[in-house]
């Protein structure tokens, strides 16, 4: 009996040991898990050759576009030698701060940041600024930032309402109901549904906006849409600030049979998903594409130009471009 403990004890430590030994060559994977508190971080570039760090935090990796952002950048990232380190906050400003303040701990040589509150992050770039850490902006204007790149969020707006004003024109006379989903969380994504509706307006003064809720991603953007079509018979499309949310509004569409010669969805990004429906010539009618892989390439250059120590214009718009059946082929 006492061989046997014995025996138990010994094995009992071996795999102790084992797991111990484990631990310690996984650390560097753990620090990437997902925590309620800072989001998602992830490591784009694993091959990279160690000439430094960039820290990215983006709205939410949930939306393709910022998925499509984030490798762009990555890619160009690795290629000049250094790693990406890419957080989501998953649109919460909280996770979004500790997340900076996480890159300034390890002293990172450049962060990129799509604010999640303008005034909030504002405050929390200006500790980088202060530790010698350069900031690009991206969408959102912080003023502490050191450069900012985006498309301008009223014109995004307004290239999507545009179709869907000339749609309702020509195919409802100019009149009919709308829903709008926005996300009214950020000040600068206002500016985009207000495009929309005067995009809308300037063909077709008529349409009414019955529905307007927030709704950023496929599931939100289906159960509100889906509430929309519900509470509104006489709806004759609806149109949301980014693909993700239009998206699952028109997978909602789709199940209410609605017919595609009187029902219109559209969105902006022109991520693939939204692309491959417009090809399908159905309810998918429009998108805009604000250029991931342009702005990714400009954000990066603008941040490994700010490590040098190069000085850089502050602002940088990236145009716009209205998608729909008459240039999908393009995509």
């Amino acid at each position: 009996m006492k061989r046997f403990i014995l025996m138990f004890i010994v094995v009992s430590l071996a795999f102790i040991f084992i797991a111990c030994g484990n631990n310690s060559e996984t650390d560097g994977e753990a620090s990437e898990n997902t925590s309620e508190d800072s989001g998602t971080n992830t490591n784009n570039t694993e091959s990279a050759e160690d000439n430094g760090v960039i820290g990215m935090t983006v709205l939410d990796l949930g939306n393709p576009f910022f998925v499509q952002l984030t490798e762009v950048v990555g890619e160009l990232a690795e290629a000049e030698g250094y790693t990406l380190n890419v957080n989501d906050p998953r649109d919460d400003v909280n996770s979004q701060v500790d997340a900076i303040q996480d890159f300034i701990s390890q002293g990172v040589d450049a962060i990129i940041v799509t604010a999640t509150d303008q005034n909030v992050i504002n405050e929390a770039i200006q500790e980088a600024k202060d530790a010698g850490i350069p900031v690009v902006a991206h969408t959102t204007k912080l003023e502490n930032a050191d450069a900012w790149v985006g498309a301008d969020e009223y014109s995004m707006g307004l290239a999507l309402g545009q179709q869907a004003g000339e749609w309702i024109l020509e195919n409802h006379s100019g009149d009919g109901e709308v829903g709008i989903l926005n996300f009214d969380q950020i000040e600068q994504v206002i500016q985009r549904k207000e495009g929309i509706i005067d995009g809308i307006h300037e063909h077709a003064p008529n349409v009414e906006v019955v529905a307007d809720q927030q709704a950023g991603d496929p599931n939100s953007g289906y159960n509100v849409a889906e509430g929309f079509i519900q509470a509104n018979p006489d709806l004759v499309g609806i149109f949301g600030i980014n693909d993700a949310g239009a998206l699952g509004a028109y997978n909602a569409a789709v199940g209410a049979g609605k017919d595609s010669d009187a029902f219109a969805v559209g969105g902006i990004d022109a991520v693939p998903e939204a692309v491959e429906a417009i090809k399908e010539d159905g309810i998918y009618k429009f998108t805009v594409d604000q250029q991931p892989g342009v702005t990714g390439q400009t954000l990066f250059e603008k941040a490994f130009a700010l490590i040098n120590g190069e000085a850089v214009e502050e602002e940088t718009e990236i145009e716009v471009k209205a998608v729909n059946s008459s240039n999908i082929d393009e995509y």
